[in-house]
């Protein structure tokens, strides 16, 4: 018998939308909120695309949790069958609650669902479950650190610690500190309906995005819950080299196809060109390289441009400023952020008086 595959599994209606799973792991000790929240975010997405007669995906969260025969779903077999979710979301846990070792049915099943496609989504403590399920080794990534949690306090980080709240890297999205679960939330939205929506969204419940996490949400989305697993390889292959000094004969061997079917499926699949793909992946490396302080000279370089020119003109096509200005910028951003702190601090300490 094959084994699961990650497919998005059609309604019963030949006129219904697909539908997409995404599923919400529960663990002893996590988020409750986690599944009420992001399954109210989808039905108002759904309400959404649906007025507006668009085409695509629509998200149906499920609750995933260990039993006797292991990781099953609390409702919707009927919907999807033996097929792995195309999403699994693993939240934090409770404030009050100390996390306990990680059963390891859950990290065998994390692995599989990983090795099938699915897109992997945590947030905070969530990460670390990733992290023991091995599927983080040098990938970028925001987690807490493992001494919070006593249970996996011992655990040697093989990942990259980044400092930004939400980190996108294609088939893994990692989030940790204040609102992590708000923005994983909203970068889920954006992966599945695209940033117009996510920022319908954002302007319904009236959120209030701080540059920094809204220039996250809006950088480079690409579809990973197509299912063509051939194209899935050649992405994740892509997004662990970042893309750099790759050709149209290197993509095709790592999908298994020939050039004209390679750009068929690729095109379907993601909706951009593989090439096109490539230098959106490269210019979104060069922001996070840019945003952690990064030289621009030493970052077109480090993502593959020897040409600063070129890279000058690919960055402004595609992110709208020039490389310098976009670093000017952050660190206008940071001045103003590292200035707001002491009177936020102040403002704190006067409300309890008030």
């Amino acid at each position: 018998m094959d084994a699961p595959r990650n497919t998005l599994q059609p309604d019963r209606r030949p006129d219904a939308p697909t539908l997409m799973e995404v599923a919400v792991v529960e663990f002893p000790g996590s988020l409750r909120a986690a599944a009420p929240v992001l399954s109210e975010l989808a039905q108002r997405c759904n309400r959404t695309v649906a007025a507006g007669r668009r085409t695509g995906a629509r998200m149906l969260v499920t609750r995933w949790t260990m039993s006797s025969r292991g990781m099953q779903r609390v409702a919707g077999a009927e919907l999807f069958g033996d097929a792995l979710p195309a999403i699994i979301v693993i939240p934090g846990s409770e404030s009050s609650w100390s996390m306990a070792p990680p059963d390891e049915r859950l990290l065998a099943w994390l692995r599989e669902c990983h090795d099938g496609c699915s897109l992997l989504a945590a947030c905070d403590e969530g990460g670390l479950l990733l992290a023991a399920a091995g599927v983080l080794a040098g990938r970028p990534v925001s987690v807490p650190d493992p001494a919070r949690c006593q249970a996996l306090r011992t655990m040697v980080p093989s990942w990259q610690p980044c400092e930004r709240t939400l980190v996108d890297d294609g088939d893994l999205l990692t989030a940790a500190g204040p609102d992590a679960w708000k923005y994983l939330s909203l970068r889920l939205i954006a992966r599945v309906y695209g940033q117009s929506v996510m920022n319908t969204v954002i302007q319904q419940l009236q959120l209030m995005i701080p540059r920094t996490e809204l220039d996250d949400l809006e950088r480079f989305s690409p579809n990973f819950a197509h299912g063509d697993r051939s194209i899935l390889k050649a992405q994740r292959w892509l997004h662990g080299i970042a893309a750099r000094g790759v050709g149209l004969d290197d993509i095709c061997v790592q999908a298994g196809l020939e050039p004209r079917t390679l750009q068929r499926r690729f095109l379907k699949a993601t909706g951009m060109r593989p090439i096109e793909y490539c230098q959106r992946l490269r210019i979104a490396k060069a922001q996070l390289l840019l945003q952690a302080g990064g030289v621009v000279d030493q970052v077109a370089w480090a993502v593959g441009y020897s040409d600063q020119s070129a890279f000058r003109r690919l960055f402004l096509r595609i992110v709208g400023l020039t490389p310098a200005r976009y670093r000017r910028q952050l660190a206008a951003q940071q001045r103003e952020r590292a200035h707001s702190r002491p009177v936020a601090r102040v403002l704190e300490s006067i409300r309890p008086a008030a």
